[in-house]
């Protein structure tokens, strides 16, 4: 069982502050939505709204086009999986990831004996099942990270929720379990929603991601889409490692053509922007590190740039360069490059920007423009 999931301009308020700002939202069947976003943007918030832990003051919750704002969690076919695993320390691995189904065993009709049935093949599928009869307290993270999922899972809810479940685990085990979970997902092909404040979880993990700033969602895309095509200059500054240079522009109109006028950088506007600008309209030009060719000769199309401080990432290189005249203030960009030449401190080289990954936006809404 799976379900489409719906939420209609909810709003949650904790005394004056707006912790959830008019979301609306659709998850579809099957999908894998990521809630993206910094620590109080209101991401968790929200998806304890859609689990029936806190209700909203406005707005509706919808799953499977049934209203069920006013249900209590149980009420809900839905599972959670906390940040925190909330493992029962005094039970078995078995009796843990059987407790949804002991605690409504009549309800269900089901006997020990099939109830422990659903734990071994549960437990096969995330590949625990030599550990069903130790502790919580005799496993490591990622082992007790697996029971919570398999608790979650036992009684195929219609959708699963998610709060940071690998935020406890080490870094290399993390990469590890990002895989472990969309392939449990896709296998068990049930509608999911994860939260993360991690961009490389959700960029990796996601069919689409919703990213929420300051209680809003300020873009809902496929990865690529937020990566590529963001909608808000928040979007680009959060997401990337490093994230997106940002530089302060102006149009400037000469011989009835319109330019953009950036430290160290002047260039045509094309006609089909344009239309969508004026003149003396201040823009922030976005460009991502990795889309920036490094020369050591002037080309045609150049910018200069004076390298000050070179950043060596294994077989990468990133590059802290100034792009402004010498008697400017400096606008530092930074720029990542293979690390098959050297590079020093002090030197100039010349920047070849990719023109058709440049995104612009208006500098006083934050806005991409079309």
């Amino acid at each position: 069982m799976t379900a489409r999931v719906y939420l209609k301009n909810i709003v949650k308020r904790f005394g004056k502050v707006v912790a959830v700002d008019h979301v609306n939202l659709e998850v579809r069947e099957k999908e894998f939505l990521v809630l993206l976003g910094p620590s109080g943007c209101g991401k968790t918030t929200t998806l304890r709204i859609i689990a029936g832990l806190e209700f909203p003051d406005e707005g509706r919750v919808y799953i499977d086009d049934k209203d069920v704002t006013d249900l209590e969690p149980k009420d809900r076919d839905v599972a959670m999986v906390f940040q925190n695993y909330a493992l029962y320390p005094h039970l078995t691995v078995r009796d843990n990831i059987a407790f949804p189904l002991i605690i409504r065993r009549k309800q269900l009709g089901l006997t020990r004996e099939e109830i422990y049935k659903k734990v071994l093949e549960v437990a096969k599928l995330l590949r625990i099942e030599e550990l069903l009869d130790r502790k919580p307290g005799q496993l490591s993270g990622g082992q007790q990270q697996r029971v919570a999922l398999a608790r979650a899972l036992i009684r195929r809810p219609k959708v699963w929720l998610m709060d940071e479940p690998l935020s406890n685990l080490d870094a290399l085990l993390r990469l590890q379990m990002r895989a472990e979970l969309k392939r449990l997902q896709r296998e068990v092909g049930i509608t999911t929603i994860y939260v993360t404040h991690d961009q490389a979880e959700a960029l990796s993990m996601a069919d689409r991601i919703a990213v929420m700033n300051k209680g809003r969602i300020v873009q809902v895309g496929t990865p690529e889409d937020i990566y590529l095509r963001p909608q808000h200059v928040f979007v680009a500054t959060f997401i990337g490692t490093p994230p997106m240079n940002i530089i302060r522009c102006i149009t400037d109109l000469r011989n009835n053509k319109l330019y953009l006028h950036c430290p160290g950088i002047e260039r045509e506007i094309p006609p089909e922007v344009a239309k969508h600008l004026r003149e003396d309209m201040e823009l922030l030009l976005g460009m991502r590190p990795e889309f920036v060719e490094v020369h050591k000769e002037p080309g045609p199309d150049t910018i200069k740039a004076k390298i000050l401080v070179v950043e060596p990432q294994g077989s990468e290189l990133i590059l802290n360069l100034n792009i402004s005249p010498e008697d400017r203030e400096e606008t530092i960009v930074k720029v990542k490059t293979k690390a098959t030449r050297k590079y020093s401190p002090g030197e100039t080289v010349y920047l070849e920007l990719d023109w058709t990954k440049i995104s612009l936006f208006d500098a006083k809404t934050g806005k991409a423009l079309a």
